[in-house]
């Protein structure tokens, strides 16, 4: 799949606006999805290591530097409506774990791609404010969930495939 293919299909499924739960731009749903419909495909530039900002991991050593449309406004929940699953290709894909209706704004679980924070990145300084009833104060990472926790992810398919073999 090209990255215009990519871009396409993502602006055909998703609109980007102001969050409401004040994290910046985020994404909201063009269209109603049921669970396991596919919402969004991840794109960008490979990197070898965690940014302060934005990177999404997709290895273990491997992260990827997105853009507007792929995956730079995918924002935190503890109790997201999306879930992320890996390509063929190695990038994430996002998939509904919720019924979502059109305008509903789309999210994830950061612990979903993420095995662990470096120093100094911005979900180590923020607190969590998705506002869920599951929240848990602050923006964890794989390795900072419960060893439950982290099974029932990999059990469900329901983060990167690299996470599989961190459990």
């Amino acid at each position: 799949m090209t990255q215009e293919e990519i871009l396409k299909i993502n602006q055909g499924n998703v609109f980007t606006g102001l969050s409401p739960r004040g994290y910046g731009y985020t994404c909201f749903a063009n269209k109603d999805f049921n669970i396991g419909d596919f919402i969004m495909h991840g794109y960008g530039k490979p990197l070898d290591h965690q940014t302060g900002h934005c990177s999404i991991q997709i290895d273990k050593n491997k992260h990827y530097m997105p853009t507007k449309w792929t995956g730079k406004y995918w924002n935190h929940s503890c109790d997201p409506n999306a879930y992320m699953n890996t390509r063929n290709d190695g990038f994430p894909s996002l998939y509904a774990l919720k019924k979502i209706k059109k305008g509903d704004e789309i999210t994830y679980s950061y612990w979903m791609s993420e095995f662990s924070w470096m120093k100094g990145v911005d979900e180590l300084s923020v607190k969590c404010i998705c506002g869920s009833k599951k929240c848990k104060g602050s923006i964890l990472a794989f390795n900072d969930l419960s060893q439950k926790e982290k099974e029932d992810l990999v059990l469900k398919k329901h983060c990167a495939k690299y996470l599989f073999k961190c459990k």
